[in-house]
């Protein structure tokens, strides 16, 4: 086997799918991922060039125990049994003080048996685990975060440990801040010292006392920067409190020395500096976590614990994880209602601004929907429950929302591992400037404290926070306006999507039938055959013949041909209910005189169905709906945007023309089936398009999936919801534009981030380099660069847009 046929790090065969990449104009062979990788980190971090034993390394010890190494990096994860069950749990973490600690976590958890899938979402300290329970024991998870330094526990209440920490916080900042003041006071006794002579016992002893009072700041303030630093340089991941505590341990083991020796430069105050004002960022990282996660943290509070049950007259509480469906539940004003249901007695009106963003409260009386967490505002409601618990409409926004915090969009996983990448390169070039200004003649302090503000002003917080900062804040600004975004990288299709396709009915039109022209025999059988139907055509027949009062028949063998019709047995006959393509299946034949009345019908816009009794055709129905009255307005923006927009249905093609001039779409497509619909999406796609597809019933489905952006609309039927990765909950048009606008809005910022995060973090290296950045400046920096991307961040949660 020649030379080449070897890995060039852990010398292992390289011959089955090997890794070949160029470093230093030197191509470089590895048999897997998890080489070339832990090769980069060690080629950047200088280890190479130190001349030692790259398989003596503690980063190479570490990654062969984790399985990193000969396995191919990240596929290496533990295999799970097949068709073993799986469950997913959220965890809250805390002790994370950058983005690559959840790189850290990640990592761990990743080679644990059992753990399919392990994703950390800095900005909301979000830990999401998907696991096999019986691999897996309670307590695993915690205790392995644990042992990296971290703390993880279970998310959705609210933690004491949490209040706990946020005080650890302060305690320290606070004991930080005020010695830093007394350390700046003394030290003019030093800086007197450079113009004229003071006592001998002075110039003795003011050095100690500086270092008395940086003791505690160094050791206690800041032990969580140097807690992290060494469990990173323990496990072989460098971050970025290691380039902040290599810098507060550099100025006071300079200054220390200093003083025993009896010299006259000291940088205590450079080391409190540091520390406090790297406190003083995390402060304001938090409470800018904390305010971005809030949404959730609300619909969390939401959440009922507890329903009323009225049996047998008496009223007892029970737990809602004891409601059933079908029990009869009361509530009374003041109180939320604990589950989905639909009225039986009372009338009130209820605020669902928590679920659907709309802040008046709606009417509610006997046969009318209502949602749980909805706020009952007047009278006592009597509800038969019909969702609860985890099913009911709060607890799955709940999830959706938590499930889009817990992922990563394309861009911030890129952001990512150019953090990884960075914080080995600042090192290199702290070293190298130290190595320069002493090549140049300049003093060991003016070097020594050149690289320290190289250190300090190159860490990567910005950079860390721009990403997910603005994504989190966007996610809690939409479900405050009734839009859930179930996935955060929809935030960027948003931005390719050139064409958006509408479903017709009930997404462009109300979606509120009403049977204007009845021409047929046999009505009691078409109702009783439509009584089986959730279409909205169906319920219109079913008013229809309740105003006529037309008792209701038993039907069997109901058969439902998706997008056409109904089929069915009713009285012994053989009833058929649907369009042209039904009957033309069906073989049966429309008259002359029926097909030019349906034909007129179509022309005004009407919807027509056809029915047919044992073969014969026995007349027609015509169904009136009207377009919403935002449409119009709201595809005008859209085009105005550079959207090409379509109107899809399943109706006539005349009766979707109509409706396709009336509103002001590029296009219509008529007579088209649910399977129909999802290809012409692939279709469009197929030129090229990015398709966004907007729908609400059950035949929408298939094309919502298939589309590169669905967007259900809340009002329609959960099949279609989670089908969807938005799903907007108010029964609105406006809310596309809204969701279009906060979508472009989110990305502005994001870029906004990056950009100041870049332009900070280059600027502020080559100042320090060059000596214009002393280490207290560098500090100062680093914290505004912070507070710019936490800003900026911050106007996607007050953007009512």
């Amino acid at each position: 086997m020649s030379p080449g046929a070897t890995c060039d790090l852990c010398g292992a065969a390289a011959t089955k799918k090997p890794q070949v990449q160029v470093f230093r104009s030197q191509e470089k062979r590895f048999c897997c991922t998890g080489c070339l990788n832990v090769y980069a980190i060690l080629l950047e971090s200088g280890a190479m060039d130190a001349g030692v034993d790259l398989r003596s390394t503690d980063l190479y010890q570490e990654s062969l125990r984790l399985g990193l190494l000969g396995q191919g990096g990240e596929a290496a994860t533990p295999a799970v049994p097949e068709g073993v069950e799986t469950r997913e749990a959220l965890y809250q973490l805390s002790g994370m003080w950058c983005a690559a600690c959840g790189w850290v976590v990640e990592h761990a958890l990743r080679r644990e048996r059992g753990v399919v899938s392990a994703e950390v979402l800095f900005t909301s300290d979000l830990l999401k685990v998907t696991y096999c329970p019986q691999l897996v024991p309670p307590g695993v998870v915690p205790d392995r975060v644990k042992s990296l330094g971290y703390k993880a526990a279970e998310f959705g209440t609210e933690q004491e440990g949490d209040r706990r920490e946020w005080q650890d916080m302060l305690l320290r900042l606070g004991i930080a801040g005020g010695l830093w003041m007394n350390v700046m006071l003394f030290s003019l006794v030093i800086y007197a010292s450079y113009f004229e002579g003071i006592a001998g016992w002075a110039q003795r002893a003011v050095p100690f006392i500086l270092m008395a009072l940086t003791l505690p700041v160094v050791l206690y303030s800041a032990w969580p920067i140097h807690r992290i630093a060494w469990y990173g340089v323990k496990s072989g991941h460098l971050r970025m409190e290691a380039l902040i505590s290599t810098g507060v341990l550099a100025a006071f083991a300079y200054s220390s020395a200093q003083a025993v020796l009896g010299g006259r430069h000291f940088y205590f105050d450079t080391a409190c500096a540091i520390v406090t004002l790297v406190l003083t960022g995390k402060a304001l990282e938090r409470n800018a976590k904390d305010r971005s996660a809030r949404a959730i943290a609300m619909l969390h509070r939401l959440l009922p614990r507890k329903a009323r049950l009225r049996i047998d007259g008496q009223e007892r509480f029970v737990a809602i994880e004891a409601l059933e469906a079908d029990a009869l539940i009361l509530v009374k004003p003041g109180e939320r209602i604990p589950a989905d249901g639909v009225v039986v007695e009372g009338q009130s009106a209820v605020d669902e601004s928590v679920v659907t963003g709309e802040s008046d409260p709606q009417a509610k009386a006997m046969g009318d929907a209502v949602i749980c967490g909805s706020l009952n505002t007047a009278g006592v409601l009597e509800i038969r429950v019909t969702r609860c618990g985890e099913d009911s409409t709060l607890a799955q926004i709940v999830k959706s929302v938590q499930a889009a915090l817990a992922g990563k969009s394309p861009l911030e996983r890129m952001v990512d591992r150019v953090s990884r990448l960075f914080i080995p390169v600042v090192l290199a070039l702290a070293a190298l400037t130290v190595l320069v200004c002493l090549s140049r003649g300049l003093t060991g302090t003016e070097a020594m404290l050149r690289g320290i503000a190289v250190l300090v002003i190159a860490c990567p917080c910005a950079l860390g926070i721009a990403t997910p900062l603005a994504t989190t804040a966007a996610i809690g600004a939409a479900s405050r306006q009734g839009i859930i975004i179930r996935d955060v990288r929809v935030l960027e299709t948003f931005r390719k999507v050139d064409l958006l396709i509408l479903d017709k009915t009930g997404t462009v039109t109300e979606g509120d039938f009403r049977v204007r022209h009845a021409e047929l025999e046999g009505l009691d059988l078409v109702a009783a055959l439509e009584s089986y139907s959730e279409h909205p055509l169906a319920h219109a027949v079913g008013r229809h013949a309740a105003d006529l009062g037309i008792g209701r028949l038993d039907a069997s063998g109901i058969e439902v041909r998706a997008g056409r019709g109904l089929l069915g047995t009713v009285a012994g006959k053989r009833v058929v209910v649907g369009n042209r393509r039904l009957l033309a299946e069906e073989g049966l034949a429309l008259s002359a005189d029926l097909e030019a009345r349906a034909s007129a019908w179509e022309a005004e816009g009407l919807t027509v169905a056809f029915a047919a009794v044992d073969g014969l055709s026995t007349g027609a129905l015509a169904f009136g709906d009207r377009p919403r009255a935002e449409a119009a307005a709201v595809i005008a923006e859209l085009r105005a945007r550079g959207v090409r927009v379509v109107l899809l249905s399943g109706d006539a093609r005349t009766t979707t023309e109509r409706i396709a001039m009336a509103v002001g779409v590029d296009d219509f497509l008529g007579e088209v089936s649910p399977s129909e619909k999802a290809e012409a999406v692939r279709r469009f796609q197929a030129q090229g398009k990015v398709v966004a597809m907007v729908g609400d019933g059950i035949n929408d489905a298939p094309a919502l999936a298939a589309a590169d952006l669905g967007i259900a609309m809340g009002s329609g039927a959960d099949l279609a919801m989670h089908a969807a990765p938005v799903v907007l909950m108010r029964d609105s048009l406006t809310r596309i534009t809204k969701v279009f606008r906060l979508a472009t809005l989110t990305l502005r910022v994001l870029k906004q981030n990056l950009f100041w995060a870049f332009v900070y973090n280059t600027a502020g290296i080559s100042l320090a380099m060059t000596g214009v950045l002393n280490p207290i400046l560098a500090a100062g920096a680093m914290v505004l660069s912070s507070l710019s991307v936490i800003g900026n961040s911050m106007r996607l949660g007050r953007d009512r847009a």
